[in-house]
């Protein structure tokens, strides 16, 4: 939620639309999950990268990546934009209930990465 008021500020228009979603019931068989996909999978073609961030407040170091080598090219490039912040692994395999719908379908996916415990 935190990119779209200073893009606002900016007077920003993204290329792209950005969709926030938000739902629970993740632990009883992610149904939000499934819903929101069986409704909206007729426009996939409009998907170009799913995200979760599920695991509470963190500074993240990396990002596990899912996806085409076309896509994962593009990540990286984000990588770098991302340098700043020190945001500056990128690894295999991005995970999560709520966005497993979405990968298994072709969509590529992202959920951000912290240091172990």
């Amino acid at each position: 939620m935190s990119v779209y008021i200073p893009l606002q500020l900016k007077g920003l228009r993204p290329k792209r639309t950005l969709r926030l979603v938000l739902w629970t019931g993740e632990e009883q068989g992610g149904v939000g999950a499934r819903q929101y996909f069986d409704r909206h999978k007729v426009n996939i073609s409009n998907f170009d990268l799913v995200m979760e961030s599920d695991i509470g407040t963190f500074l993240p170091v990396g990002i596990q990546f899912s996806g085409s080598e076309k896509a994962r090219d593009i990540m990286k490039e984000i990588m770098k934009l991302l340098q700043p912040i020190n945001v500056t692994n990128l690894y295999d395999n991005a995970e999560g209930t709520d966005i497993a719908y979405w990968m298994q379908a072709g969509v590529p996916g992202e959920t951000n990465n912290k240091l172990p415990s």
